[in-house]
């Protein structure tokens, strides 16, 4: 089968859109590679000297490949900061351009396309997720599949094994993205009908049994405890589930190409008595909707939340670039001369849209800067803000702020680095406060000694966390003297009175932070 549009439109189209994602990833570049766990990332990857793996999902090498090979050339940090950045779109064009040039799949192209514009905002600037890496590798995979159904021979089966794991291992929902599509293609492509394809689901279906049996650590692990709580907790009654009415807001404010492709694709399926494939599109999108919003009830921090939300696009786009466009395409071309046009709105509207949402992360960005210009009046380069004195949508999470502070202070010289730790207390850390040979992080400690990393800071200051005018001072914007925390800890400080919103944060001390247990943030409403 022909998997190329009649039209060059979309294959320039294609070619332009990434063009300017690329150029969106060098302009915002500082956003993105610094913010939550890719600056967390790029930290271990500098201090430690190796490409950073966690929970076995070692897809997540990839992107690395490239500030790892320049910071063996001893590059500075901005230059590694801008190639993290855009490592990534790099990945996601590479793959396109497999899908385009060589699979001569221009359809499988655009449905990856659109996974990174249709629904994408706070995502293009949390670049960090072995989810979208495995995605991606995942429309490779059908895309070879496509280009030779047979299924035949040692040139088809060693890279798509190769893939299967890769992708297995990359997140454990990627299952769901290949049943899908699997189901999908069988009822389009009749060549596809044999036992090599079952031999193909087997595959899959063994590599995330392992994966979730023999490799799954305790980040996995707390997930699917989470799951199980939370589904005793709202069974059956999943209507009342609190991320339903959250995602129905953020489907009507943000991700409105969603519900828009669904009924579309109702209407064209009702049209043409293709009940199956409606059936499976509407089963997929709400199913997988579900999942999510039963593993969190509260979708706390849009950001994150979208990580999971943003490939249920895919169960609407699969059907538009297979099926509804290549019929559009051979109807009249008044009519598709049109839809053209339309369709480059909608792309040009998306890019606009992710080029605007840079501002709520240039501006935690903006303000931890602000913060830090204290450390000079207080001769530290060390910095801690109780929790009750940041405001949290402008936080938007707290454990990654001193990976953040530390890069973006670290730019100008590797001595000019400070870092701003944000907490509901410090009594942990009671022990460390006067060492002058300390890196704090949300999660310990960590000595002098660790810390090998040259482009970032090569020592810590010897000076201390507090630079206190009096024991017990209250020193002005929240911050307060040392001996006045251990008394009555950060929470229950007379601070300054902070103008912003005082809502409760994530308040988490012994393990990383990931979808606001413990505090609803107001990040989701101010935005």
């Amino acid at each position: 089968m022909n998997y190329r549009f009649e039209s060059a439109f979309f294959k320039k189209a294609g070619y332009l859109t990434w063009g300017c994602l690329l150029l969106l990833s060098l302009i915002f570049w500082k956003e993105r590679a610094f913010f939550m766990d890719a600056g967390f990332q790029l930290f271990n990857l500098i201090n430690e000297g190796h490409i950073q793996v966690y929970h076995y999902r070692f897809v997540t090498a990839v992107p690395q490949i490239l500030p790892w090979l320049l910071l063996k050339l001893h590059a500075p940090l901005w230059m590694l900061g801008l190639s993290f950045s855009v490592s990534y779109i790099l990945f996601y064009f590479c793959s396109w351009y497999l899908m385009t040039e060589k699979l001569k799949n221009e359809r499988m192209g655009w449905v990856l396309t659109a996974l990174f514009t249709f629904m994408a905002l706070d995502s293009f600037y949390h670049v960090q997720s072995e989810f979208y890496l495995g995605l991606t590798l995942l429309l490779l995979l059908f895309g070879m599949v496509l280009y030779r159904p047979e299924l035949k021979g040692w040139k088809f089966w060693l890279p798509a094994v190769a893939l299967l794991i890769t992708i297995g291992f990359s997140h454990k929902l990627t299952v769901i993205f290949f049943l899908f599509l699997w189901l999908f293609f069988a009822k389009s492509n009749p060549a596809l009908r044999h036992r090599r394809y079952l031999i193909l689901l087997a595959s899959m279906l063994i590599v995330a049994f392992v994966k979730s049996h023999w490799f799954t650590n305790w980040y996995e692990a707390a997930k699917q405890v989470d799951f199980q709580t939370n589904w005793q907790l709202y069974f059956p009654r999943f209507d009342r589930l609190p991320s339903n009415e959250v995602l129905l807001q953020r489907l009507i404010r943000h991700y409105y190409l969603l519900p828009l492709l669904l009924l579309l694709c109702t209407w064209f399926y009702a049209k043409r008595k293709a009940l199956l494939k409606l059936v499976m599109v509407w089963a997929f999108t709400l199913g997988y909707l579900l999942l999510y919003n039963i593993s969190d009830p509260s979708s706390s921090y849009r950001f994150y939340s979208e990580v999971s939300y943003l490939p249920a696009i895919l169960f609407v786009a699969v059907p538009l670039f297979f099926d509804l466009l290549p019929e559009w395409e051979r109807s009249s071309q008044a009519f598709f001369s049109f839809g053209k046009l339309v369709f480059g709105a909608v792309v040009a509207l998306r890019l606009f849209t992710i080029a605007l949402g840079h501002q709520p992360f240039t501006l935690q960005q903006r303000w931890a800067l602000r913060q830090l210009s204290q450390a000079n009046r207080l001769h530290t380069n060390r910095l801690l803000m109780p929790s009750a004195s940041a405001p949290a949508d402008t936080v938007i999470m707290e454990w990654g702020i001193p990976f953040t502070t530390m890069h973006l202070t670290a730019l100008e010289n590797p001595d000019s680095a400070k870092t701003l730790l944000i907490m509901p207390d410090f009594e942990r850390y009671e022990e460390h406060l006067q060492a002058d040979n300390v890196f704090f992080s949300p999660f310990r400690p960590f000595p002098q000694s660790w810390s090998t990393q040259r482009t970032t800071t090569r020592t810590l200051h010897s000076t201390a966390w507090w630079k206190m005018n009096e024991p017990g001072a209250v020193l002005d914007h929240g911050w307060v003297g040392l001996d006045r925390l251990h008394r009555s800890g950060a929470a229950g400080c007379r601070l300054w009175e902070n103008p912003c919103n005082r809502k409760s944060f994530v308040n988490q001390t012994k393990k990383k932070p990931t979808r606001g247990e413990g505090g609803q943030s107001i990040y989701r409403e101010s935005r």
